[in-house]
């Protein structure tokens, strides 16, 4: 509340806000009084996090640790996952032992499983070609990012992939939902499953993972096969008979909608 107040003057909105803190969950059909946090799945929930984590991480950051660093820094979050970039090894070291102190003046803490200081960048890519390695990458926001030259092998550029965790996740969820809307009329699956495909490209489809999205999209066509051909005990699909299916009912094709390098023209 003391970090609202720093912007919002009007009292009424923060007694509303007070109200909504207080008011208890509800579990199981009973209601349970909310001593401490936000509501998990409530309305302002997320907007009243990402304004607590601004003052706990985003100011402490710019105008305290960031200044006491060799060289550039930068930090990056969306809401509670965050990457943050140094380039001295001491001053990477040193941040993640001073943020643990820095979260827990504000009851929160970094979760160990999902932590991790590792070098990154062109320098990063020929460290670890001399150890005969390959150099090490990281997950953020269902992607893997992992260090990878320009087209044409003179540059350093970080490319990004569909992360193994979040594909498989996917995956799963589509499958469940195929198995369960199976006995939909034929019409109605095609079009959803559409729509769930644009959505799917619309996020991951950005630069250098047009085969990420290829991928998902060869799967999801593989699982349309098998669930329409469980609607009953004879198959109603072959192979060629699921192709005809497609010229009538044709689903969008994997694309690169976001493209992250403007100079650079992408055709795909």
């Amino acid at each position: 509340m003391k970090m609202l107040e720093q912007r919002i003057a009007d009292k009424r909105v923060l007694r509303l806000i007070k109200r909504f803190l207080k008011s208890g969950v509800m579990e199981s059909g009973e209601m349970r009084a909310s001593e401490e946090g936000v509501p998990q799945g409530g309305s302002i929930s997320p907007v009243l996090a990402n304004v607590y984590l601004h003052y706990a991480l985003d100011l402490w950051f710019e105008k305290v640790y960031g200044k006491s660093c060799k060289g550039k820094t930068r930090l990056i979050r969306y809401a509670d996952d965050f990457v943050v970039c140094f380039v001295s090894k001491e001053d990477a070291m040193r941040f993640k032992a001073e943020l643990t102190e820095r979260l827990e003046k504000f009851h929160l803490e970094v979760e160990p499983t999902k932590t991790k200081v590792l070098e990154f960048g062109r320098d990063a890519e020929r460290h670890a070609r001399t150890r005969g390695v390959k150099p090490e990458t990281f997950d953020f926001l269902g992607f893997t990012h992992y260090c990878s030259r320009t087209k044409d092998g003179r540059r350093f550029r970080m490319k990004r992939v569909t992360s193994r965790k979040k594909f498989r996740a996917k995956l799963i969820a589509m499958k469940e939902w195929l198995k369960q809307i199976r006995m939909k009329p034929t019409q109605w699956i095609m079009r959803v499953l559409g729509l769930k495909l644009r959505g799917h490209y619309q996020y991951y489809g950005v630069t250098d993972n047009y085969q990420g999205v290829a991928r998902f999209y060869h799967e999801v066509r593989k699982l349309l096969y098998k669930w329409l051909n469980r609607r009953s005990q004879r198959r109603s699909y072959t192979w060629t008979e699921f192709d005809n299916l497609l010229n009538v009912f044709p689903l969008p094709q994997p694309r690169v909608g976001v493209h992250l390098f403007y100079s650079q023209r992408m055709t795909v």
